[in-house]
């Protein structure tokens, strides 16, 4: 009884909230924590979190003002229960400014701020001033109906201790005279309109730091051309695709392109995601060793034989091929293989790889034909080629036996594994298959994965298992160049 009330005792004296007792029995709470280290507690809550402590006690009241990071983003959404758009937008509207009056801005290290700006531009300009301080370390804007040029503080642009800085901005970008982004290691720019070549050029000659850069859907149509010169700029990824009244006024222009001319001595990753805009040159790009390449083109382009820049497209990818002399990993999808293929004679001078170990034709959409003369051309010209997978699957016509007839080098020497995704049983697929497995000599394994969607019906799911089971024993019955080659055949239900 006693032990019983003296436990009761214990559990009493800890508080709820307050901590337990360590082995000292010294009683610690997370209000006996110094100022500093509060404030990073603080700093890791959503804003609105970390303004909500100040009615915990007197101490509390003012400690949230000095932390170091605050995320404030508007709410577009729609809700039954919510005020009307116009309310909820002042409200959020005099909940920053509140914010900018009691805050310490002095004290932020990373800023986030999405917003619409529409009528409001002067009012957005000011939080800009207010909230970024030459310290700032992360700064991400996000803005949305731009109507009158935004201001951005002097300051911001020779912050020396700014390293991420990400912006969405579908207008255009005022870029100073005088940059220099000492910090810099990460910048992504959405849709932003630059002004000019000089100042564009400018903006990234002035990161000298800069290490990873992704460009997603910005607009060049001020710019002719310009340079990307970053000494230590490792990675670079480019998304950009023009809307539809763009595509429908330009369609594939070619004296609209920009040039873009990337120099980087130290650049091991370039991602190319677009429907070829603008053009993308590389200098010194002997250092590449990851790259994909993905061109996005609506397809009835590629079967319109009148289409006159279909030519012009095949040399804008085989251009880039060229410029990836030691790229050990290399990704590309269907309209990208089909466009080379289309470049006739010029397939002569492909490109050498020696170091390529790793292919992958990433065609999620479309098969991708085994018999294409560029997909021909880079298998013969990577000797140490090792991996192949086929992402979308892969086809063959029957009356194209002639690939046989000049196997790649690689197929004899180095290629260890074939992966065919989205496999349907189909005469062409199992036809490339048959020749595939006729032609590696030293082929270790071959992956084909068959993939179907979930089905609450029983005997639907066990037609489809005994129609893989199947097609596996058919598939196990060609013959094999290599005789140490194993067939994974994989039904995955989605």
């Amino acid at each position: 009884m006693g032990r019983r009330r003296k436990n009761k005792k214990q559990r009493k004296g800890e508080g709820v909230g307050e901590g337990n007792n360590n082995e000292s029995g010294i009683s610690m709470r997370i209000c006996d924590l110094p100022d500093p280290i509060l404030h990073r507690i603080l700093s890791s809550l959503p804003t609105k979190d970390a303004i909500r402590t100040s009615v915990l006690s007197k101490r509390w009241e003012h400690l949230w003002k000095n932390i170091s990071t605050i995320e404030l983003r508007e709410d577009y959404r729609t809700h039954p229960q919510e005020p009307e758009p116009e309310k909820r937008r002042k409200k959020f509207m005099n909940f920053a400014m509140r914010l900018l009056a009691a805050c310490d801005c002095a004290r932020l290290k990373d800023f986030s701020l999405s917003c619409r700006v529409g009528e409001n531009a002067s009012q957005v300009s000011q939080w800009l001033y207010g909230f970024i301080n030459p310290k700032i370390e992360d700064l991400s804007l996000q803005f949305e109906e731009i109507r009158e040029p935004l201001v951005f503080p002097d300051h911001l642009f020779t912050c020396a201790r700014l390293i991420q800085f990400r912006s969405y901005m579908p207008h255009i970008f005022k870029i100073p005279s005088s940059i220099h982004f000492q910090s810099l290691r990460i910048l992504v720019l959405f849709c932003v309109i630059f002004p000019d070549s000089s100042s564009t050029e400018n903006l990234f000659a002035g990161c000298p730091a800069l290490e990873d850069l992704t460009l997603v859907s910005c607009n060049f149509k001020n710019v002719k051309a310009f340079f990307i010169s970053c000494p230590l700029l490792q990675k670079i990824e480019i998304l950009e695709m023009k809307d539809e009244k763009e595509e429908e006024d330009d369609g594939l222009d070619v004296s609209n392109r920009c040039k873009v001319m990337i120099i980087g001595t130290n650049l091991k990753s370039f991602h190319y995601d677009g429907d070829c805009s603008d053009e993308y040159i590389l200098y010194d790009s002997a250092s590449v060793i990851n790259a994909s390449i993905n061109v996005q083109v609506p397809p009835q382009r590629f079967w319109d034989e009148d289409y006159g820049c279909l030519l012009d497209l095949g040399y804008y990818v085989f251009k880039l091929l060229r410029e990836l002399p030691n790229v050990l990993k290399l990704s590309v999808n269907h309209a990208f293989t089909l466009a080379l293929s289309r470049t006739g004679l010029l397939l002569k001078y492909m490109p050498f790889f020696p170091n390529l170990f790793e292919l992958n034709l990433d065609t999620t959409t479309k098969y991708i034909c085994l018999s294409y003369p560029g997909l021909l051309a880079m298998f013969h010209n990577s000797p140490t080629l090792e991996v192949i997978r086929f992402e979308g699957g892969v086809s063959l016509p029957k009356d194209a036996t002639y690939i046989l007839d000049c196997i790649p080098l690689c197929f004899s020497t180095d290629l260890k594994t074939i992966e065919i995704c989205n496999f349907n049983g189909q005469e062409e697929e199992l036809f490339a298959i048959k020749v595939l497995l006729q032609a590696a000599s030293s082929l270790g394994k071959l992956i084909i994965r068959c993939y179907s969607h979930s089905s609450d019906f029983d005997d639907i799911d066990s037609h489809r298992g005994e129609r893989s089971e199947k097609l596996h024993k058919q598939i196990l019955r060609y013959p094999k160049r290599s005789m140490d080659c194993q067939i994974d055949f994989q039904h995955i239900m989605r």
